[in-house]
């Protein structure tokens, strides 16, 4: 039997910042895995913006912080508050977890990994040789985009609506830096995109369009989607966008966000504590919160 939590002094404490995360499945997975593993700990989400968490991030250690989640909008932000970062955040520019190691607070991104761990496992679909595109260009799409460059696409093709900033083309260019010419194209004209669904397999959504409050939208024109395509949605709430659904009604394949969410967290509980999860219970857990029968 797990041992009773007590939230006294040797409690530890987890948590989860960034805007707005009242609606994360993070405390619900994490709180599980910590009651299953008998762990005297708990894991709380707390706004926080580019204005606070230069105040946030020196209290940390002091008030018996383990490790954090960093989602919208600081997973760059963040980065100037860390001691070192390991090569993946590095490499994405982009940090979703804090540790501490050897007396340094540290960075990783574990949504790659969690991503391609999720599209293996549920989705059966090995990412190798395969041709990639991905909607959108913030810290997501950058984690995602760079672990499937580790994992041997042919290519990675990158469109976004808003060409008023640089991300996009930071991207690519890291993208290019790191595997020559595997970012072959990069586009905010919606008159490329039927052009970039028909010359590629798998389809990512990284944008927030068809999460909540927004349900009703779609990155792009869905009737676009054929049968060959393997459809990955990053929103998880809700877990069945309209993306997804319209998608599967297609006959494309789909892999729902919420895995890239569970698999993120079991490599993110590794980094926190150097031991294993209970990844069983972690998966339950949010299916549960999110009242999915398996």
């Amino acid at each position: 039997m797990p041992k009773e939590k007590t939230f006294w002094a040797d409690t530890e404490f987890f948590g989860l910042l960034g805007f707005p995360v009242r609606k994360s499945l993070s405390p619900a997975m994490h709180n599980a895995n910590f009651e299953s593993l008998g762990m005297n700990a708990v894991y709380t989400p707390y706004d926080a913006d580019e204005a606070s968490i230069g105040r946030i991030m020196p209290a940390l250690e002091a008030l018996r912080f383990k490790g954090l989640n960093i989602t919208m909008p600081l997973k760059q932000k963040v980065i100037e508050y860390l001691d070192e970062l390991d090569e993946t955040a590095s490499l994405c520019n982009a940090v979703n977890t804090v540790y501490w190691k050897n007396g340094k607070l540290c960075g990783a991104n574990t949504d790659g990994v969690g991503f391609v761990t999720g599209l293996k496992e549920q989705g059966g679909y090995d990412p190798a040789g395969k041709r990639c595109l991905i909607f959108g260009s913030g810290g997501a799409a950058r984690g995602v985009a760079f672990a499937l460059a580790h994992s041997g696409v042919e290519s990675i093709s990158l469109w976004k609506r808003d060409s008023g900033n640089k991300k996009l083309e930071e991207l690519a260019a890291d993208l290019n830096a790191y595997k020559s010419n595997v970012c072959p194209v990069l586009s905010t004209d919606e008159g490329d995109v039927p052009k970039l669904l028909e010359e590629n397999e798998l389809i990512i959504n990284s944008t927030p369009l068809g999460m909540e409050p927004n349900t009703d939208a779609t990155p792009f024109d869905t009737s676009l989607l054929k049968p060959g395509h393997m459809v990955c949605d990053l929103v998880y709430v809700p877990h069945d966008t309209l993306l997804l659904r319209q998608a599967e009604a297609r006959g494309a394949k789909i892999l729902y966000g919420y895995w890239m969410t569970i698999w993120q967290g079991v490599e993110a509980f590794r980094k926190w504590t150097g031991g294993e999860p209970d990844v069983q219970v972690m998966t339950n857990a949010l299916l549960e919160h999110l009242s999915i029968k398996r």
